[in-house]
C-alpha cells in the first residue's frame, strides 16, 4: 500500500514478533486478541499502530539483507497517526496478511 508516496510492505519476523509481545499480557504473543478489548479507542489504536509498525519494520530489515543497497524507510507510530481512519484500516488490513 503506498503511505505518503512510499510502498508499505509487511513481514512477520522473529523482531516484529517479539516487538509485539512486548505489548501482551505476559508477553505472550498467543494473547493479542486481549488487548484488543479495550474500552478505549486510544489504547486500541495505539496496539494496532504497534502491530502495523513492527511488521513493517520486520520487513525493511530482512530487505536490508536481501539488497545490501536498499535504503530503510520504516513507517513510524507518529506517520500512522496522520493517515485517515479508512487509510489506517486499509493498511491494518495488509499488515494482517502478513
Amino acid at each position: 500500500m503506498l503511505v505518503h508516496g512510499r510502498e508499505v510492505k509487511f513481514l512477520r519476523t522473529v523482531w516484529a514478533v517479539n516487538e509485539i509481545a512486548k505489548i501482551c499480557p505476559m508477553k505472550n504473543i498467543g494473547r493479542f486478541n486481549e488487548i484488543l478489548k479495550s474500552e478505549s479507542t486510544i489504547e486500541v489504536n495505539e496496539t494496532w499502530s504497534t502491530f502495523i509498525c513492527s511488521l513493517n519494520m520486520g520487513y525493511e530489515m530482512a530487505q536490508k539483507y536481501a539488497d545490501k543497497d536498499y535504503v530503510s524507510n520504516p513507517l513510524t507510530e507518529e506517520e500512522l497517526v496522520t493517515l485517515t481512519e479508512e487509510e489506517f484500516g486499509s493498511l491494518l488490513t495488509e499488515a494482517m496478511q502478513a
